[in-house]
């Protein structure tokens, strides 16, 4: 927000501090101030003239010698070589010795053998912003009004002898983007009063409106309109342009110069409409219908949906609610009666409506952050008040108005206030009147209510709404610095991590320990990227929470599944040459427990893990695609790690691949998947074949054991069996260790059992495969006998052939 030193000081005493002083104290009291900048670039001895007279040079076809009266007694021949110079224009001149930016200085000179004594300037070259400026004020000289004083300091007519601050406002502090709530603020902070006016006051015609207002749309509270005759498109004096220009919008004409001018003012943004474009001399605030077209005030034709609320007639849209006019109601030079508007829209739609069209507007920008509804009708009424004063307007009738904000609880708030649970929270003893003195500065009005008070938040500051909102006002306005530095007083314990947080810091280390990358990823999302995981109507990762405030449309809910967080940053790293990686993250989805939402959502912490691309070259193995096994090698290592046993089922979830997928549970219960990514998923996020492994913090927590338990080495020599066993295509392998370690439980010499080769082809029935098995046999107290091994192995044959018709292989 750049606001200017020379208008705050219109509504605050400022003759006791400098520009660049009140900068500092803004930015102690929360409102950082990036830089204070000089409207005066170095211009020095340049004042109004006009040009008397004017010949060709002699000796130069495209030079004017002119005679101009500058104000100095006598007549100044000046040679100008600007096309647009012409006797009766008032322009700025430079005198000799005058200096303009960049250290120019002018001397006395002769050109093509005439003298010159000084120089006839344009805007640029006495520091003027030519963005800001109309195209014919850009070439050549800068014509001045009529009404320009000859011999007048140019700094004084052009109002440079002022300075910019440059407030950087945080989101929270939308009461300040405009001289209204900056001029509250500096008084609270200097400890003075503001002259800003309250109200504002208007002698309107005792008749109806010539226009009628329709609420139709929820998202509307408020809506005025105010109807001018005799108004025209004439240009706004040359001090509300400077005003303007200072604050970096450019001038127009007296009707939207007015309108921009209010908003700064007021922080309210305006809008003005021909009256004699809107049909039946109806103005209906409602939803955009399907298909709708309209083409705005930048000549674009916009295609509207349902979600945007417009500013209509009873036959067509006229503008787009709180973001840009259409063009079918502009003014134009033949405009003899406009309507000028000023409303409340919604916070959220406005915000969507310009992010879907990709319009950034002021106005938009103070709609984003909310209206102060005291603002609107005062508002309404001081454009007024200035379209009268500088164009000439007559008001035809009274203001035309609905509204849904009626009732003084959309004007002020009360907040419960603690004088001593503030000087408890700042650690610090501020006597109650000065708190009390603090209040009133801000305008705040206090009642006393025994040990507590209540304090009336006027409806300008809608970021305060708590105690701790008001504590913190105490805080920046008594001044940080004068708040000693306290310790903290409070028992104090031994600092120690509690079970979750050790178990993820073994998992971040055995992770990390493989090669992976820990990345972090938004916890917002957009519905559509979750329509490539596959899901069926009505699926419960479909039921995403919207946020109140989205940042922008891509990041509107809360995400429901790790994949596409993941998936993302995979995508971005192969566009940006990255061969491949292996990434993971602790992360949280988020779950409603009931639609619609009436409780908080559950919090779902995942450790997500993918392995996209291909895995580099190496002295030990050539480039090849991540597979299941990178992924299954790596959760193995992590569960080991954990203490936690776990069992590989086949999967059935739609965004993994049917054949090349796992639910992984432990003692019956599943604790996440594992698996290549189902080959339409993965295209639809850009990638190739890639694996993802999910698993549940809560669900491993659950299943690690309490306690580790120790067993010392063994004495006796162990000893090893292997078997091939053909069993049918469909069985699968871990099923058959599940059935094995069941023996196992009976039988305590049968350590443990592995699968060392799967084979299918010659010698093979077709529909058969032939897995071999190596049993592992130990005792702590004795050596095994050959026997006891065999019987074993006999019951481990006999399991597998009664529950999978196995069979030895011959």
């Amino acid at each position: 927000m750049k606001v200017s030193y020379k208008w705050l000081s219109e509504y605050v005493d400022l003759r006791a501090i400098s520009p660049q002083q009140l900068a500092e104290k803004l930015t102690s009291g929360g409102l950082a101030v990036d830089g204070v900048e000089p409207r005066n670039q170095g211009v020095t001895g340049v004042v109004v003239g006009v040009v008397q007279e004017m010949e060709r040079h002699p000796d130069a076809d495209r030079l004017n010698v002119c005679q101009v009266d500058a104000g100095q007694g006598e007549l100044l021949q000046i040679v100008c070589g600007a096309q647009n110079v012409k006797p009766g224009i008032k322009v700025p001149v430079a005198l000799v010795g005058a200096k303009l930016p960049g250290d120019k200085e002018i001397k006395r000179a002769k050109l093509r053998g005439v003298a010159s004594s000084g120089m006839l300037c344009s805007a640029s070259e006495i520091g003027l912003d030519t963005r800001l400026l109309p195209q014919s004020q850009t070439s050549g000289l800068y014509i001045l009004p009529d009404d320009a004083v000859i011999g007048t300091d140019i700094v004084e007519v052009l109002h440079l002898d002022d300075f910019i601050l440059d407030v950087d406002l945080t989101p929270n502090r939308s009461d300040c983007l405009s001289v209204r709530g900056l001029a509250y603020e500096i008084a609270a902070l200097l400890g003075t009063n503001t002259t800003f006016p309250s109200e504002v006051s208007l002698q309107l015609p005792d008749a109806p409106s010539p226009v009628r207002v329709q609420l139709e749309s929820e998202r509307c509270v408020r809506y005025d309109a105010l109807v001018l005759g005799n108004v025209g498109s004439v240009p706004s004096p040359l001090w509300m342009q400077m005003r303007l220009m200072a604050m970096g919008v450019r001038p127009i004409d007296v009707i939207v110069d007015v309108t921009n001018y209010v908003m700064l003012e007021w922080g309210q943004p305006l809008h003005a409409f021909d009256a004699g474009t809107i049909a039946e001399s109806t103005i209906v605030v409602r939803q955009a219908r399907p298909g709708e077209t309209l083409i705005t005030l930048d000549g674009v034709e916009r295609h509207l949906d349902e979600d945007m609320l417009v500013i209509a007639d009873p036959v067509k849209a006229i503008g787009l609610a709180g973001v840009m006019g259409g063009a079918n109601s502009e003014i134009s030079l033949g405009t003899t009666s406009v309507v000028i508007e000023s409303a409340r829209f919604d916070a959220p739609s406005t915000r969507r409506t310009g992010q879907k069209l990709g319009l950034r507007s002021e106005a938009q920008q103070r709609f984003e952050k909310g209206i102060d509804p005291a603002a609107v009708r005062n508002a309404l009424l001081r454009a007024t008040q200035l379209l009268i004063e500088l164009a000439g307007g007559q008001v035809s009738g009274g203001v035309a108005t609905a509204q849904r904000d009626v009732g003084a609880s959309t004007l002020s708030r009360v907040v419960k206030f603690s004088p001593s649970r503030c000087r408890d929270l700042l650690g610090c003893d501020i006597p109650d009147e000065v708190m009390r003195d603090l209040f009133r500065n801000l305008g705040f009005t206090v009642t006393l209510e025994g040990a507590e008070w209540a304090v009336n938040v006027p409806s300008r500051r809608p970021d305060i709404s708590l105690q701790a909102d008001l504590v913190e006002e105490i805080a920046r306005l008594y001044g940080y610095d004068n708040i000693p530095s306290t310790l903290p007083t409070g028992p104090v314990t031994t600092a120690a991590r509690d079970a979750r947080q050790r178990l993820l810091e073994h998992v971040r280390n055995a992770l990390v320990t493989r090669g992976m990358y820990e990345v972090r990823t938004y916890a917002f999302t957009s519905p559509e990227v979750y329509e490539a995981l596959g899901l069926e109507e009505g699926h419960p990762l479909r039921k995403m929470i919207p946020l109140a405030y989205p940042m922008s449309d891509e990041r509107r809910v809360l995400r429901t599944h790790m994949l596409p967080s993941l998936g993302e940053v995979a995508r971005h790293n192969l566009s940006h040459r990255v061969d491949g990686g292996a990434i993971f993250e602790f992360g949280r989805c988020y779950e409603a427990r009931e639609w619609p939402i009436q409780t908080q959502p559950r919090e779902r912490e995942v450790i997500a893990m993918m392995w996209f691309g291909s895995v580099p070259d190496s002295l030990y193995e050539r480039a090849r695609a991540y597979d299941f096994f990178d992924a299954k090698g790596a959760i193995e290592q992590l569960v080991t790690g954990l203490g936690i046993a776990v069992q590989y089922e086949r999967a059935q979830v739609s965004w993994l691949h049917p054949g090349r997928s796992a639910a992984i549970s432990s003692n019956g219960v599943v604790i996440g998947y594992v698996g290549e990514i189902h080959p339409s998923t993965a295209a639809a996020y850009d990638l190739q074949t890639s694996v993802y492994a999910e698993l549940d913090v809560e669900m491993l927590l659950q299943q690690r054991p309490g306690a580790a338990t120790v067993e010392a080495l063994p004495r006796f020599p162990g000893a090893r069996r292997d078997l091939a066993l053909l069993v049918n295509k469909d069985v699968l392998v871990g099923q058959m260790l599940n059935e094995i370690s069941k023996v196992s439980q009976v039988h305590e010499i049968l350590r443990s059992a592995r699968v060392f080769d799967v084979y299918a082809g010659q010698g093979v029935a077709a529909d058969q495969k032939s897995v071999a098995l190596a049993l592992h046999f130990g005792a702590n107290e004795r050596t095994l006998t050959d026997a006891e091994m065999e019987e074993v192995v006999q019951d481990v044959i006999a399991s597998l052939q009664d529950k999978f018709d196995a069979r030895l292989r011959a």
